[in-house]
């Protein structure tokens, strides 16, 4: 059994998103107070902030080098910064959310409108934007190669082309919505939830599907993969759930007393669940 988690005031309001750095050295956080907050790890203390946006900050996403640390926002506008300095090197407007691609090179991003857009985060232009591709988009992922990006939406996951654009598929099964997006360490797996309660695995080559799991609760399904690749974290009311992955059997339950329990990640070496919280506080338990 885990220690009792340690809890942080974070954000005052709701604390919407979770990362730990690369290099596990951070754990950065994002909330409604329109902020976003470096911790040290292992102390988790605070060290700097970075300010910027005006309203909630609902999305966090690195480059996989961890260089680059791209924010989505109710303002609304996406924005791009230099982590190792907190300088922000560009702004995206009317973008509510947005994940850059592996190398840092493209950013797509989520309009309020229901727009997917891709663009070169050097030059801060529009490559593409992905003109109907499902009633309503609600998860963004790129595959580890950067080569393509998974929508998630109503109709179910969306398999695009970077940059050119074109449709390599769609990947049924979650029956109202896909809720989260994230693919394994070693690049193989696919894993997602749905707005059904429902998590599932897919091969990333070929998109077929390996297993599906009903998350018997309620919630925003976030979802985070262990480094080892054989677990997953999910954030459902009042818990953060861990299963295993590819079968989705349940492993422990971290209770939270809120409805409200959202974003979540594992730390690099596998030792700390964190979880973003609608009291504002982010949760951190050592496994």
């Amino acid at each position: 059994m885990t220690k009792p988690p340690l809890v942080l005031d974070a954000h005052g309001k709701h604390a919407q998103a979770v990362r730990f750095t690369k290099d596990g050295k951070h754990l950065v956080s994002s909330g409604q107070d329109a902020r976003v907050r470096v911790w040290s790890v292992p102390g988790f203390r605070p060290e700097r902030v970075l300010e910027g946006h005006e309203k909630s900050v609902n999305g966090l996403s690195f480059s996989a080098d961890g260089a680059l640390l791209a924010t989505g926002s109710s303002d609304p506008a996406a924005r791009v910064w230099s982590f190792a300095d907190g300088r922000c090197l560009s702004v995206f407007e009317r973008q509510i959310a947005a994940v850059l691609s592996p190398t840092g090179e493209h950013l797509a991003t989520l309009s309020a409108k229901n727009e997917v857009a891709l663009h070169d985060v050097a030059s801060g232009r529009e490559l593409r934007a992905f003109h109907g591709l499902d009633k309503r988009a609600s998860a963004l992922c790129f595959a580890p190669n950067g080569t393509f990006l998974f929508v998630g939406g109503t109709a179910g996951i969306h398999r695009v082309a970077v940059p050119d654009g074109t449709s390599d598929g769609l990947q049924r099964g979650h029956q109202i919505g896909v809720a989260a997006l994230a693919t394994s360490p070693n690049g193989s797996i696919l894993g997602s939830t749905g707005l059904d309660g429902t998590l599932r695995f897919w091969t990333i080559v070929g998109g077929d599907e390996v297993s599906s799991a009903p998350l018997g609760a309620t919630g925003v399904f976030q979802l985070a993969f262990h480094p080892d690749g054989r677990s997953v974290a999910v954030s459902t009311a009042g818990a953060v759930l861990r299963l295993t992955v590819p079968d989705g059997h349940a492993i422990e339950r971290h209770e939270v007393d809120l409805d409200g329990v959202y974003g979540v990640a594992f730390s690099p070496d596998g030792r700390y669940l964190a979880n973003a919280a609608a009291d504002g506080r982010l949760r951190v338990w050592e496994l």
